[in-house]
């Protein structure tokens, strides 16, 4: 039987990770947290009051920590585990614990993935998760491949790459949202919700659901990463460009560059299949407030 540990196992990750591998029979859950009255309490885990004590021992050990302190968790964890242990990062910025990964020592294994959803995620749909090679790909990959067998495993080259890729679909998308957020929270916003159509419906979904995150991550997708300034920079060129062309009202100008935009997105996008699926998921939420409306 395994043992696995989940430092920071009253974090919402923490939970998540906890909860996936819970009926596994194969393996015994260790589970730390400096607030250790945060840990959601289960059959079948074990709370360990003492860092060390939850490590030291355990086959696997996973790191549900804010980003700030996994490169010193990391060091702390590799002189107190085992001969043949594996450490796991799940951090959404890799430049420093996947640094920290490469000085551990040779006998534990380095593993270094991304989970690409949230805490509220399914644990019984096919979900995605990001993974970095550190020392060894092929008995790196196969060993996550095992331990998260129903889900979609996609590799990338490198750390810098992986962050590269999440300043944009993940720093990008929650700097929209968040502000998105910040401009409508000035209005009225019961009343626009209201009177609103299914676009903006939609758009407030998913910026509400960013705002459910953790304050700690939010800061950490906007600070830590090192690419996040190039994206934030071309983005904000880009809305002082439309401004500018709404401003002065060149409509010619402004057609143009929808039309280009447009185009440039269908080489790659059937945008009628997305449009279609919109009002799919349109008529999902019309069905949930219509059960709701029931009640």
């Amino acid at each position: 039987m395994k043992e696995i540990a989940v430092i920071g196992a009253g974090g919402r990750m923490g939970s998540w990770i906890i909860k996936y591998f819970i009926n596994n029979k194969n393996v015994r859950i260790k589970a730390y947290d400096k607030n250790m009255y945060s840990i959601e309490r289960q059959l079948n885990i074990k709370i360990e009051l003492d860092f060390n004590s939850c490590v030291k021992d355990s086959d696997i050990v996973f790191l549900c920590i804010p980003l700030r302190i996994i490169p010193q968790i990391i060091a702390e964890c590799s002189k107190i585990m085992k001969r043949n242990s594996v450490l796991i990062d799940i951090s959404s910025i890799k430049n420093k614990s996947f640094n920290s990964l490469t000085k551990i020592q040779n006998y534990i294994s380095p593993i270094c993935i991304h989970p690409m959803f949230g805490p509220g995620a399914s644990r019984d749909k096919r979900l995605k998760i990001l993974f970095i090679p550190v020392r060894n790909y092929r008995k790196e990959f196969q060993f996550v491949k095992q331990l998260f067998q129903n889900f979609e495993i996609l590799p990338i080259e490198s750390a810098l790459k992986h962050d590269h890729i999440m300043g944009v679909v993940l720093g990008l998308t929650h700097y929209m949202n968040i502000i998105f957020a910040d401009v409508i929270a000035s209005h009225q916003y019961k009343d626009l919700k209201f009177y609103a159509g299914n676009t903006f419906r939609i758009q407030c979904i998913l910026s509400e659901s960013i705002l459910n995150d953790d304050i700690e991550l939010l800061n950490s997708l906007f600070i830590e990463n090192p690419f996040i300034k190039k994206e934030l920079k071309n983005f904000h060129k880009k809305y002082l460009d439309y401004y500018q062309m709404i401003y002065d009202k060149n409509d010619e100008k402004l057609a143009k560059q929808l039309k280009n935009i447009k185009s440039s997105i269908e080489e790659s996008h059937d945008l009628n299949s997305s449009y279609v699926k919109m009002y799919q998921f349109v008529n999902l939420l019309y069905k949930e407030d219509k059960y709701k409306n029931k009640k």
